[in-house]
């Protein structure tokens, strides 16, 4: 059984300092993700370069047909981000 919020889509780049912080995030919440790798999947590499730029400047996050970027991944952001997604249930 899924949380409340489902399962969410991380897409970024193996090795981006960010997009390593929110996975970390995610599990330590008990957030089901899927990382989706930027460099392999074109479409992933797209919504990345249309949200924030470039693949080391934020994370994008996807869940129930929502698309969300985070630039500047801290702790008030990836919290903040966490209440829209338990909101969202």
């Amino acid at each position: 059984m899924l949380p409340l919020g489902g399962m969410v889509r991380l897409y970024g780049i193996p090795g981006c300092g960010p997009c390593e912080i929110v996975k970390m995030f995610l599990e330590r919440n008990g957030v089901p993700y899927e990382f989706v790798n930027a460099k392999a999947d074109a479409e992933a590499a797209k919504k990345i370069a249309e949200l924030v730029g470039s693949p080391t400047a934020g994370v994008v996050l996807e869940w129930q047909g929502r698309l969300e970027a985070i630039r500047g991944v801290s702790p008030q952001s990836l919290n903040a981000w966490l209440a829209r997604y338990r909101e969202s249930a």
